[in-house]
């Protein structure tokens, strides 16, 4: 398996790589630890100069990281590979996707200068990734997931698409709850969509639950805070979902502020 991590070199994100080397461990897994880094450049002049200066510090800012990382992990030894690259972190990401096969992204949701809840960076690269992202919140500590939560959009699913949710089931034993929020009362689930979650996760232990409430993102962030769940999982379809979340109100900024992970699957 091979986890793209990235980092800012903030407790943040150095929080999220922990979580994801306890979660996947070490065993038949490559991490790549990813930096990007932009230069404020007054003139051109001075471009070289900077350039280099920025490059220097980054390498060294990565090292420190990465000791702090090992520390971490404590006597487990981890297949780690630090890259330091110059550009915007989206496209640097994507550029790492497409060299080699990469099965998941892992990012924290504040970094050092985050001013948004789950933090611009990290919404910028769920949004624009084409491979699974797994987004750590500051506050989250790692325990070994046990309950599960899905959002049901009431659309098809594809197996390939919740292939990683059901490998994280079935690596830890954990059950899987299909959230479908209700768009009125008299609503039921769609048998065929219902089907097609049976057969997906045939293998693993699931259950069904019907939520009612206007604002889905709020009606299961309170619910994943309710049932205890250790992560929440949403296919990248769901955009206006992810939106609500990234730039929601104060209420659903406290109704997540319980620091459940989000994994965002592909479709």
């Amino acid at each position: 398996m091979n986890i793209l991590l990235t980092t800012d070199f903030s407790d943040g994100s150095l929080n999220a790589c922990g979580y994801a080397l306890r979660l996947f461990g070490n065993e038949h897994t490559t991490y790549t630890l990813a930096h990007s880094y932009l230069d404020t450049v007054p003139g051109y002049a001075t471009m070289v100069d900077i350039s280099g200066v920025r490059y220097a510090t980054s390498v060294e800012d990565m090292a420190h990281f990465t000791e702090r990382l090992q520390k971490l992990n404590g006597d487990a030894p981890i297949t780690l590979k630090p890259q330091v690259i110059h550009g915007s972190l989206v496209p640097v990401l994507n550029a790492l996707c497409d060299e080699e096969p990469v099965d998941l992204i892992v990012l924290g949701t504040q970094g050092a200068t985050g001013n948004t809840f789950f933090g611009s960076s990290a919404a910028a690269v769920a949004k624009a990734s084409k491979v699974p992202v797994l987004i750590v919140p500051e506050q989250a500590r790692f325990r070994k997931p046990r309950r599960m939560l899905l959002a049901d959009d009431h659309e098809r699913v594809e197996p390939f698409a919740l292939r990683p949710l059901v490998q994280l089931a079935e690596r830890y034993g954990a059950q899987i709850t299909i959230a479908h929020v209700l768009r009125n009362a008299a609503e039921v689930p769609l048998a065929r969509v219902v089907a097609d979650h049976e057969e997906v996760f045939a293998k693993v232990d699931h259950a069904f639950i019907s939520l009612e409430g206007d604002d889905v993102a709020l009606v299961l962030s309170l619910a994943a805070d309710r049932e205890d769940m250790d992560l929440v999982a949403v296919l990248h379809r769901h955009m206006g979902f992810l939106e609500t979340l990234f730039h929601g109100s104060v209420a659903k900024r406290l109704a997540m502020h319980t620091g459940i992970p989000l994994l965002v699957l592909q479709h």
